[in-house]
């Protein structure tokens, strides 16, 4: 088998396992692991291994095609309703242990005082004491210092221009 043949298979049989943990690790993370276990196996002498390495690579990097499918919800074991900011359809209200099917750009609970603001590829969970928590992996740094999202007061919801934030976050008081 040729050094093409055998990169182009592994990139597909890379892509097609990666993607079987796409539901519940975030793009990011799966593309910082799989670049690193590729770079490795880049590093070694036998040509076979190097090809799959490659393969692996690219089917990493094919991750981030994810981010675009935007911010996401994994699990909501609240008891209480939770309200989210619907990239389509605005503030909506979910009942306990909802879980919309599509991306979303901010959460919060009653009490909360403020807004959290999940950026495109991040994925969250609200726990069983209206905890919000990011999802195993690299969301958090990414989310908080990169994409500047995170948990937000009024006094950011007041700078900005989509008013469906002051809408959310009126739900958290």
């Amino acid at each position: 088998m040729n050094k093409k043949t055998l990169t182009a298979i592994s990139t597909i049989a890379s892509f097609g396992a990666i993607k079987l943990s796409s539901k519940d690790i975030d793009p990011y993370t799966r593309t910082a692991v799989g670049l690193l276990t590729a770079i490795a196996l880049s590093l070694n002498e036998n040509q076979v291994t190097r090809n799959i390495g490659v393969g692996l690579g690219v089917a990493s990097f094919l991750q981030l095609l994810d981010v675009r499918k935007g911010g996401r919800l994994l699990s909501n074991l609240s008891l209480n309703t939770i309200y989210i900011l619907d990239e389509t359809k605005g503030v909506i209200a979910l009942a306990p242990g909802e879980i919309p099917d599509n991306s979303i750009d901010g959460i919060t609970i009653k009490g909360l005082q403020g807004v959290f603001k999940v950026s495109d590829g991040i994925y969250i969970e609200v726990g069983k004491r209206n905890n919000i928590k990011y999802a195993v992996g690299v969301g958090k740094i990414i989310n908080e210092n990169l994409r500047s999202g995170g948990f937000k007061t009024i006094e950011w919801v007041n700078q900005q221009v989509d008013t469906r934030w002051k809408e959310l976050y009126n739900k958290s008081i």
